[in-house]
């Protein structure tokens, strides 16, 4: 079952700031879902999933861990 959480619920199980995930969403480094004008969710499985891919790639790439 997916687990749909808030801005400030994301940032905090991620240990990062609400601004640096808005800045995420909108810059569709991460998957979110607009429920309204301002209401934001994630789903915490696929963001996840988008992260790992992102260092993968990076890893892949040559990048700095």
């Amino acid at each position: 079952m997916s687990e749909f959480l808030t801005t400030n619920e994301l940032a905090r199980r991620l240990g990062l700031r609400p601004g640096t995930i808005r800045l995420w969403a909108r810059g569709k480094l991460i998957p979110a879902i607009r429920i309204t004008g301002k209401v934001i969710r994630f789903d915490f499985a696929e963001v996840e999933r988008a992260l790992r891919m992102r260092s993968d790639n990076r890893l892949q790439k040559g990048g700095v861990q």
